[in-house]
């Protein structure tokens, strides 16, 4: 039950921040974010063929650059296909 309510509390707030900035803006920002997750998709790579698989920190770091590159996806295509 509560995490329906955050749930909702989450959407109401990303979706008032996102009508707040103009359409144009918002499209450009969203294919910046799609670029910045991009990179970071590609420096999983690389950290992940030097670190190797997921043992001790270097797996740790590779786990938080992959939610920050799935966020930067996520963000960036709600920006730009918001109507």
């Amino acid at each position: 039950m509560i995490d329906r309510l955050l749930f909702h509390i989450f959407e109401v707030i990303f979706e008032t921040l996102i009508e707040l900035i103009p359409s144009k803006i918002r499209k450009v920002l969203g294919i910046i974010l799609i670029i910045i997750g991009s990179i970071l998709t590609l420096l999983i790579a690389i950290l992940y063929l030097v670190a190797g698989p997921a043992d001790g920190t270097g797996g740790l770091g590779i786990v938080i650059f992959a939610m920050m590159a799935i966020l930067s996806f996520l963000i960036g295509f709600k920006m730009t296909f918001y109507e």
